[in-house]
């Protein structure tokens, strides 16, 4: 039974995305921000990051939230708020 729910989760992620990712597939790891934002235009952050402002700006809430992609890239988070590369 659970195998035929693990068959059926897999065919629906790949009928989805058209990819199909391997088990414990580790996440990307960028080279630095211009590299992220490429892939990421608003950066990558963890679940329940918020940006740090200062000042009158707003604070960016269009990031990708992918917490393993975030633990891979952290060296890239300089205000350590929990979004690496954050870009308006």
């Amino acid at each position: 039974m659970i195998r035929k729910t693990l068959a059926a989760a897999a065919i629906a992620a790949f009928a989805v995305t058209g990819v199909a990712a391997p088990a414990g597939a580790a996440a990307k790891t960028y080279a630095n921000c211009t590299a992220m934002n490429k892939a990421y235009p608003h950066g990558v952050g963890k679940k329940g990051a918020r940006d740090k402002v200062s000042g009158s700006t707003k604070p960016v809430t269009n990031f990708k939230v992918d917490t393993a992609l975030y633990n891979a890239n952290k060296k890239s988070d300089r205000d350590k708020d929990g979004i690496a590369c954050e870009k308006r």
